[in-house]
């Protein structure tokens, strides 16, 4: 069946792309989280059409009634079967409290596996004027970052994390994204992301890296995935891809022959034969990326994945001599200056520590004279380290430096791009009542959007993860002591019941047995929902940023 182009009020023309009418009147609005907090959905690609087509392969558009679109999503999202979901993405513009940014970048979909060589450059030969390779292993970065009283060489004061500092100050090479020239960076954290299925690309050169297909890359026409760059995805055992010429960037070098440009002799003879410039033979003395064709995917299996955050402006680093993207862009406060916006708790949510979790608050606020002491020695401690802010950045020191006292209730912002099954995932972790109320806030926005993109993959997920639960072994024997089931139903068993030793004996600890009564429990269904009336113009929050970035006044540098 042919597809039918679709046009939506203020699209210049019509798309033959997957579209919701529901998502494109919020597309590009900013929905308010928070105090100064923010989600928008800035672009998305595909739907539950979307979802179906992935699963069944051979369908195109309107050529399935939605009830059986519903029956297969169901089906998938019950049965755990998720690969489809990979196959809509959602693309958000974020802004929070830097505490809760640390909690939401442990949800990392795109990873490189265990294996990958990080590339960077030794400082002692680049004051010899050349450059020296020095490889590290993802995994061992990540090892380094973990703290340990054992390191090999640990300082005087017994840093339990010495050896992540030491990496922290590594030059990791990078490629500025404005010129193409081979720079350096620094990393920031190294995630471990878990076992996922990876693909490896091998490039015309012979270098190759293996990655999940949502990893992305500085292919020929910008930043992608490769699955959306290619199509790259996994049937049968085996990788397959859309066939086409693709390129990458990898880390090229100056002039064919990178050693002439350290020989005295070459260089006076380029300049002083005026052959070239000053200015061009500058640029020729820089290392830059170059493009290198791909030769073919291959599917390896499930592995060990990880990933890295670098410094920016340019969120990228140099693996196996591949140009590769970190899978969140961040708002750089070494680039630029940093709004000051900061967090303030309401009273209802400022709560004591709780006497029964090592990570959540207690029922009910904290107090009305605690929490005015709370505000006021915030409000001081706010003042104090935004006047520094502002003096440091007037006083020329460098921004990376300026930044390093603000406190963790700072607003950043950044672009998260995200699968649709990765996204219900993250979720269904941060809607939950045991999350902390902060990110739930933002998980309720996000949700809502979910719901406008992908309808039917959101009633399923409500039924089957957000009000779903899971039975262990034990919970499932109880259960079969109360109920019974048979051909013409499921009935309670007569006089059945269950102490709390009896279901020790089943093997259920104290806490299993207080969760599986949890589970038991009436609860009731939530149902997220945008307020449209609140959605935001994207220069509307844009000026109250800027607004709130210190008023540096100009100067000579020194």
């Amino acid at each position: 069946m042919e597809e039918t182009p679709t046009a939506f009020e203020g699209s210049p023309t019509p798309t033959r792309r997957p579209t919701s009418a529901a998502a494109e009147e919020i597309l590009g609005g900013y929905f308010p989280v928070l105090d100064h907090g923010f989600v928008a959905l800035v672009d998305y690609m595909g739907d539950d059409a979307s979802v179906e087509r992935a699963a069944r392969v051979s369908y195109g558009y309107g050529t399935r009634k939605v009830s059986m679109t519903r029956g297969l999503l169901r089906y998938l999202r019950r049965h755990l079967h998720t690969t489809p979901s990979e196959m809509v993405e959602l693309c958000f513009h974020c802004s929070m409290p830097i505490f809760v940014a640390r909690q939401w970048v442990r949800h990392r979909t795109a990873c490189l596996a265990e294996g990958t060589d990080i590339h960077f450059d030794l400082p002692g030969a680049e004051e010899r004027g050349r450059r020296q390779l020095y490889k590290l292993r993802i995994e061992e970065i990540w090892r380094r970052f973990q703290p340990t009283r054992n390191a090999t060489r640990p300082d005087k004061q017994g840093n339990p994390f010495f050896r992540r500092d030491r990496v922290k100050r590594m030059r990791l090479r990078q490629a500025n994204e404005n010129t193409l020239a081979l720079q350096h960076t620094r990393i920031v954290d190294v995630y471990r992301n878990g076992v996922k299925p990876v693909f490896r690309m091998v490039l015309e050169d012979g270098k190759s890296i293996e990655a999940t297909a949502d990893h992305r890359f500085l292919f020929a026409g910008g930043w992608d995935t490769l699955r959306g760059a290619t199509g790259l995805r996994e049937t049968g055992g085996r990788a397959v891809w859309r066939q086409g010429d693709y390129f990458v960037q990898v880390n090229g070098a100056a002039e064919k022959r990178p050693e002439r440009y350290r020989d005295p002799t070459w260089l006076q003879r380029e300049y002083r034969g005026h052959k070239r410039s000053l200015g061009d033979l500058a640029e020729a003395c820089v290392d830059r990326a170059k493009l290198v064709r791909v030769a073919h995917f291959e599917y390896v299996g499930e592995r060990d994945t990880y990933d890295l955050e670098v410094e920016g402006p340019h969120h990228n680093f140099v693996a196996n001599g591949i140009v590769t993207h970190n899978s969140v862009n961040e708002y750089s406060g070494r680039y630029s200056l940093m709004p000051l916006l900061f967090y303030n708790p309401r009273r209802e949510h400022f709560a004591l520590q709780s006497g029964s979790s090592n990570q959540g608050r207690a029922a009910g606020d904290a107090g009305t004279e605690l929490y005015a002491e709370a505000v006021r020695r915030w409000e001081a401690v706010r003042s104090q380290v935004a006047a520094d802010y502002g003096w440091l950045a007037g006083e020329n020191v460098a921004r990376e430096l300026a930044r390093i006292d603000l406190p963790l209730s700072t607003y950043t912002q950044w672009y998260w791009k995200i699968d649709l099954h990765n996204l219900l995932h993250f979720l269904t972790l941060r809607v939950d009542e045991h999350a902390q109320w902060e990110i739930r806030e933002y998980g309720r926005v996000i949700a809502a959007m979910v719901k406008r993109v992908a309808p039917i993959s959101y009633e399923a997920w409500i039924d089957y993860q957000v009000m779903g639960d899971r039975l262990s072994h034990g919970e499932l024997r109880a259960l079969a002591r109360l109920v019974a089931a048979d051909e013409g139903g499921v009935a309670a068993r007569p006089e059945a019941r269950l102490s709390d030793a009896e279901l020790g004996g089943l093997g259920l600890s104290k806490r299993e047995v207080r969760e599986l009564k949890g589970k038991l429990a009436p609860r009731d269904v939530p149902d997220f929902e945008l307020d449209t009336s609140r959605m935001r113009s994207p220069e509307e929050v844009a000026a109250e940023a800027l607004e709130a970035v210190p008023r540096v006044p100009e100067r000579q540098k020194r």
